[in-house]
């Protein structure tokens, strides 16, 4: 049983792992001028990032129903719940940037002279930024919670 709960989650952190690699990778490349060729490499680490969040969705359900701790620990567990709704936020805020990456590839694609806006290119980095901050305050609330902080 021990391989299993070990297993669960260490399928969580490689899935957090390269969310966050993704996320931090979209960061940096906003930092680019951009073009077409950043645009599709922008819509390719995203698609990154969306992917490892539904399978890191999926692995924390299966520690949920089926890991050492069970649905009894974390459904009283104030900092899961803040985790959770800190993952929704972050979840909402990421549509934005996927639509503009998206957006930008096909203008490209139209015409190879397209720019986006300086302002859309900066309130997509502004979004990103956000999302990576929020990131770190997940990781505090999984602290917490690991550790059965505001159980009672």
């Amino acid at each position: 049983m021990l391989l299993h709960y070990a297993s669960l989650s260490w399928l969580h952190f490689v899935f957090a792992f390269i969310l966050v690699g993704a996320l931090a990778a979209e960061a940096f490349i906003l930092r680019l001028p951009i073009d077409g060729r950043v645009a599709r490499l922008l819509l390719r680490v995203d698609m990154f990032y969306g992917v490892s969040a539904v399978l890191l969705i999926l692995a924390g359900i299966s520690r949920v129903l089926w890991g050492e701790k069970g649905w009894e620990y974390y459904q009283v567990q104030p900092f899961f719940w803040a985790k959770i709704a800190t993952f929704v936020v972050i979840a909402l805020l990421s549509i934005t940037p996927t639509r503009a990456f998206t957006r930008w590839v096909k203008a490209y694609n139209a015409d190879a002279a397209f720019t986006p806006p300086e302002a859309e290119v900066k309130k997509v980095r502004r979004l990103v930024t956000i999302e990576v901050h929020l990131i770190a305050l997940l990781l505090l609330f999984a602290t917490l919670m690991a550790r059965g902080i505001g159980q009672s």
